[in-house]
């Protein structure tokens, strides 16, 4: 949850960085709710009454793709960011090992590298298991 909680705090720096238009960047802001409002469902020590983006049972990965849920759909689906949905464990894992080491993989990279700076070896394996899965 730490993780979550440092990428929306620096998520306002990133998109102010991007070169994205003024109507991208309101929809990615409306997207992506501050980590104060968003809570695991089935937790008692949420007390924001803010949406709900995963239960108990849930796979790991699928709390920890909440944030990106926000540019690539909660589906995985594609948005802002390009659809996910149908791409291999191996190549999510690559990608988000490619953006942690600061690599440049596309136009988007720059918000990308933000994202996966702070994703330890088991984030990266959970998101891409998730990610696998929808």
């Amino acid at each position: 949850m730490r993780i979550l909680a440092f990428i929306c705090l620096l998520f306002p720096l990133i998109v102010a960085a991007a070169d994205l238009t003024k109507a991208q960047r309101s929809a990615i802001e409306e997207r992506i709710k501050p980590f104060s409002e968003v809570c695991v469902a089935g937790d008692s020590s949420c007390e924001s009454g803010g949406p709900q983006v995963a239960s108990a049972e849930a796979l790991p990965g699928e709390a920890k793709y909440a944030a990106c849920g926000a540019c690539h759909g909660a589906q995985g689906q594609g948005g802002i960011g390009p659809m996910l949905a149908g791409q291999t464990v191996d190549y999510i894992m690559g990608r988000l090992n490619a953006y942690r080491a600061g690599e440049q993989v596309g136009a988007q990279s720059s918000l990308m590298w933000a994202q996966a700076a702070g994703l330890s070896d088991i984030d990266i394996k959970d998101l891409s298991e998730y990610i696998d899965t929808l």
